[in-house]
């Protein structure tokens, strides 16, 4: 398996702690939750008992508890001899059918309950599911310490508001471990590229594919190998068949249900400006929907990995923005949300032309900026400095009108303990970055303002870090400026 090895190790510790517990594993659409619980305990630790259901979406509740009784027949041959027309009957079928088992294999070690998609089954607890499952967990805890209850579901906010944070309901306090599913970094997504999809290509490219689909292992099994990266990116995209034109609204529809165009909104806003955007500028623009509810949906895409909230330094609330750090939600919105089917119709290899225009170009500069900033653990373990970090943010200055000073912004400022600080200058080029005379006097001024308006203490060490895509030449200007030269390949 790629990555992936704290969530296991979470999984793998349960199953040798010597009591029962309940983990609920959540993340977006496809990013490979029921593929890492089968993992774990299909391939990884096969001396559990296993038992999987998976709740059906758009379905009432009588063929859920139909699948559900079928899935005890399908996994242990348990086979019913009365009507089953409520949860809590089912959960004792299912209790039986697993004493049974135990019996007949002389089991000793974990009993496994896997329950996929768990906020399609019974999203109000209408017909009594979340509570028979709650009895069920419960009783297995007063007769043996053996099992594990695993609840997984796309609908992270779901799984917050009726299972972690419900004090009236029937799983509250019972769920021993959170396992946050995010996208796969750029070194993971690197070693499935290389290693299951076995392309040969370098880092650069790496980053191409990571600008339009991110992390996400579902997305990245799409690309063709066979063909050029344009080529499968335009596949991907740009096409009548192609996964990723219609996976924008799935992923919100199945994350928030009837709240998604709200999310998408919030989205929409973001995504106009590409600097980020405050929570006053986004009460502005988003005025139909009340503060409180807002800044509630704020919270669920930034945990949901949507989005993420950046402080300038020394304001970290005020003027904190958000910015879009999901690659493939970013492209979508910039290329693809303004096309109809129609339009899609009609073109032929979009993305190979598209790519090498003027405007992809100025948005790869804002794409790679937005991937480092999402990756900065990688910069930070390169820099050696990944245990002094106090805060990563922004930092503006707008010079008055009658001043002779310029305004600047620091889009990547890193500030570690004993002040000492980085001003990070993404680049994303094709080759070498040559630093020129203009750049050269526009990164003087920034160190200057920052000097001189930012830092408020008098010692201090003020380091200028070039993180590019080939690296940057050593000209006359890089040796009276850089103190570190950082390249992709150092990264990955």
């Amino acid at each position: 398996m790629i990555g992936r090895k704290k969530e296991l190790k979470i999984l793998n510790t349960l199953c040798e702690t010597k009591k029962s517990s309940m983990v609920a594993v959540f993340g977006r659409r496809r990013i490979g939750k029921t593929y890492l619980v089968d993992y774990m305990f299909r391939t990884h630790r096969k001396d559990c008992l296993f038992f999987k259901f998976t709740g059906s979406a758009d379905q009432n509740n009588d063929v859920q508890l139909d699948y559900f009784i079928y899935a005890i027949k399908k996994w242990f041959g348990k086979v019913h001899t009365e009507p089953i027309t409520k949860w809590h009957k089912a959960f004792m079928l299912l209790q039986e059918a697993i004493d049974e088992e135990i019996i007949k294999r002389k089991h000793t070690g974990k009993i496994i309950v896997f329950i996929d998609e768990i906020a399609w089954i019974d999203r109000f607890n209408k017909y009594g599911f979340l509570s028979a499952l709650g009895k069920f967990h419960n009783d297995f805890i007063e007769d043996s310490d053996n099992l594990i209850t695993v609840l997984c579901g796309s609908n992270a906010s779901w799984i917050k508001e009726k299972i972690l944070k419900d004090t009236k309901g029937p799983l509250f306090h019972r769920v021993d471990k959170e396992i946050a599913m995010m996208p796969f970094d750029l070194k993971e997504t690197k070693e499935y590229l290389l290693k299951e999809k076995g392309y040969d290509i370098d880092d650069k490219s790496v980053i191409d594919i990571y600008m339009t689909v991110g992390g996400v292992a579902k997305y990245l099994s799409y690309l063709d190998e066979k063909k050029s990266i344009p080529q499968a990116i335009n596949e991907l995209f740009f096409e009548l068949t192609s996964p990723l034109y219609e996976e924008y609204d799935l992923i919100f529809k199945s994350l928030f249900y009837d709240k998604d165009s709200s999310h998408k909104n919030i989205i929409t806003a973001i995504s106009n400006n590409g600097s980020g955007v405050t929570i006053n500028e986004l009460e502005k623009l988003i005025s139909n929907v009340s503060g409180v509810t807002l800044r509630k949906h704020i919270e669920e895409l930034v945990s949901t990995g949507f989005i993420l909230p950046i402080n300038r330094f020394q304001n970290k609330t005020r003027l904190t923005k958000y910015i879009i750090i999901d690659n493939y939600v970013l492209f979508y919105n910039k290329w693809l949300k303004h096309l109809s089917k129609n339009d899609i119709a009609t073109m032929i290899d979009h993305y190979i032309s598209l790519k090498s225009s003027n405007a992809y170009i100025t948005w790869g500069g804002l794409a790679f900026e937005t991937t480092m900033i999402a990756n900065i653990h990688l910069y930070l373990k390169r820099r050696g400095l990944s245990a002094a970090i106090k805060s990563i943010g922004y930092w503006d200055y707008n010079s008055k009108d009658n001043s002779e000073e310029k305004g600047t912004q620091i889009d990547i400022l890193v500030e570690y303990n004993n002040h000492v600080y980085d001003i990070v200058e993404c680049k994303y080029y094709n080759k070498e970055f040559v630093i020129s005379k203009e750049y050269n006097q526009n990164l003087e001024n920034k160190k200057a303002m920052f000097i001189k308006y930012g830092i408020s203490v008098k010692q201090y060490e003020l380091k200028l870090i070039m993180l590019t895509t080939y690296g940057t030449n050593h000209n006359q200007y890089y040796h009276n400026l850089v103190s570190d030269d950082i390249n992709i390949e150092e990264l990955l």
